[in-house]
């Protein structure tokens, strides 16, 4: 019989706790508060086998942004993912957020689809041209980037902030030139509309997201440890994702209409899996890079001090 040392024996007993008090709470809990969105791991929880939790979940349906940090300001959301960014314009608003897990994702998810016709082959020929992202998202931090890091930013260009959906019928139509997305819209942009992707400019974004919750949730016991557990599932459900990719697409067309192939190709794309875990000191100075962009391009009032926004507690579940 193998001995266990004293720090898997705390964590175990750490997870006996949790798990006691959120048996015996299950029946007067309050719900936990899920942002759900397409595509998240809410989608593919049902299928992982991770739905089943001991504790109610009630799914918040709101389109994202200002939204979600508002549902998060007003106690109406307890948990939600995210890209970098959103936390940043929460900070500034002095909403209580606290991120607690990153997600790594495809480092190549977002890139710069361009006109086959349009003469683009460099950065450099960017200038003057008209280029789509959608507003105070990872792909607004792409093109800033991408811009900055060559010589160049938005006053060089012919900036056009859309929806996504917005951008993708104006590029199919002609009205942009180039337009920054990733996943299944880059393909279908590459695919059906006569878009390429520009060379090695993938570098520039970063494949970072976060689960965020609140120094509210996190100071009460019940719904804390039903954040720990719910962070459990997630990873558990990526984790799925990843050994499942013919099941995941099927879904993914359910969801969106969209032909699973194309899901297939993504997938098989991908330059590494998607994973949950535990934030480190790289994942700080990610956001802090984000941070710091925004605020030398006048799109935030004031510089953000990143580290605040993260806490530790769910690290030694996620990590171990």
């Amino acid at each position: 019989m193998h001995s266990l040392s004293r720090r898997q024996l705390l964590l175990a007993g750490g997870v006996l706790a949790a798990g006691s008090l959120l048996g015996r709470q299950a029946q007067a809990a309050e719900p936990l508060r899920v942002w759900r969105y397409k595509g998240t791991a809410a989608s593919f929880m049902a299928d992982a086998g991770q739905a089943d939790t001991p504790y109610p979940v009630e799914w918040v349906d709101v389109s994202g942004g200002n939204l979600v940090l508002e549902a998060l300001s007003s106690g109406h959301l307890d948990y939600a993912f995210m890209s970098e960014i959103p936390p940043i314009f929460a900070s500034i608003a002095k909403v209580p957020i606290a991120l607690v897990a990153l997600y790594q994702g495809d480092q190549n998810d977002t890139s710069l689809v361009v006109k086959k016709a349009s003469g683009i082959r460099t950065v450099q020929d960017l200038k003057g041209k008209t280029i789509s992202y959608v507003r105070a998202t990872n792909t607004h931090y792409f093109v800033l980037n991408m811009l900055a890091q060559n010589g160049l930013s938005l006053a060089d260009v012919k900036a056009v902030p859309l929806p996504m959906q917005d951008a993708l019928t104006a590029f199919r139509n002609g009205h942009v030139d180039a337009i920054a997305t990733g996943g299944i819209s880059a393909l279908q942009a590459t695919s059906q509309m006569d878009g390429e992707l520009l060379a090695d400019v993938s570098r520039y974004y970063s494949g970072n997201y976060v689960i965020a919750t609140t120094k509210q949730v996190l100071a009460d016991p019940q719904r804390r440890s039903q954040v720990g557990d719910f962070l459990r599932r997630e990873q558990a459900t990526w984790a799925w994702v990843n050994a499942h990719p013919e099941r995941w697409a099927e879904r993914s067309e359910a969801l969106t209409g969209i032909d699973r192939a194309l899901y297939l190709r993504q997938f098989q794309q991908r330059s590494r899996p998607g994973r949950l875990l535990g934030f480190d000191a790289a994942a700080i100075s990610s956001q802090q890079q984000v941070a710091d962009l925004f605020y030398q391009n006048h799109l935030i009032s004031q510089s953000v001090d990143a580290t605040p926004l993260w806490r530790d507690d769910f690290n030694p579940i996620l990590n171990s």
